[in-house]
C-alpha cells in the first residue's frame, strides 16, 4: 500500500518586540472581531525581524519576502521515500517522517538588541505532526530557541510525521508554521 505526501508548507514570521512593558491594552479600545486562520500575514512590531532563509543541505525556499516563504517537499511516501534533493524519508511502524532543513537569521535594524527568543506553533491543528529541531509544534507557539544573536544565520530542521492511515486523497498538506520572536 502505497501512501503519498504532497507537502508544501508556508512558513511565516511574526516579529515582536517585547523590550518594553510588555503587552497592554488601553480601556477605550474597541473590541474586535478575531481573523480567520487561514488569513495570515507577515507584521513587525519594533526594531528586530525574523529572515528565512535557504540552508545548504535543505530545500529551497520559495518566495520573495524572506519573512514568508514556502517549502515544497515533493511527492513522498513510505514505499518509496522522496525523489525530491534534500529531502530525507524515515520510516517508523505506524508512519513516516519527511524532513528538510532551512535557516532563520534575527535582525536588528538598530544594532540595540543583543539577543532575541524565537518561538513557533502552527497556524491550525493538523493530523500530521511538525517538529522543528525537535519540538513539536502545536497552536500554541512554543521556545525554538533562545539568546539568539542578531546577523547571526542558524540551520533548524523540519520534520512533519505522516500517519500510515492516511490515503493519498486525504494526504494533502496544508497548514504554516508561525514564528514568533521577542527581544531579551
Amino acid at each position: 500500500m502505497a501512501i503519498f505526501l504532497r507537502n508544501c508548507i508556508s512558513l511565516l514570521v511574526i516579529g515582536s518586540s517585547l523590550i518594553s512593558g510588555g503587552w497592554s491594552q488601553s480601556k477605550s479600545t474597541p473590541k474586535r472581531n478575531p481573523t480567520p486562520v487561514l488569513v495570515m500575514k507577515a507584521r513587525a512590531t519594533g526594531t528586530i525581524s525574523l529572515s528565512l532563509g535557504n540552508a545548504p543541505a535543505g530545500v529551497p525556499l520559495k518566495g520573495g519576502n524572506s519573512s514568508q516563504r514556502s517549502l515544497d517537499l515533493g511527492i513522498a511516501s513510505y514505499q518509496n521515500g522522496s525523489s525530491s534533493l534534500n529531502v530525507g524519508v524515515q520510516k517508523l511502524p505506524a508512519s513516516f517522517v519527511v524532513s528538510t532543513k532551512f535557516a532563520m537569521t534575527v535582525q536588528d535594524s538598530t544594532g540595540q538588541v543583543g539577543s532575541a527568543t524565537i518561538f513557533a506553533g502552527l497556524a491550525a491543528p493538523d493530523v500530521f505532526i511538525f517538529r522543528v529541531d525537535g519540538f513539536q509544534m502545536g497552536t500554541a507557539p512554543r521556545l525554538i530557541q533562545g539568546q539568539v544573536k542578531p546577523g547571526v544565520t542558524v540551520q533548524h530542521l523540519l520534520e512533519i510525521e505522516v500517519p500510515t492511515s492516511l490515503t493519498e486523497k486525504n494526504s494533502q498538506l496544508q497548514n504554516s508554521i508561525l514564528f514568533q520572536v521577542i527581544a531579551n
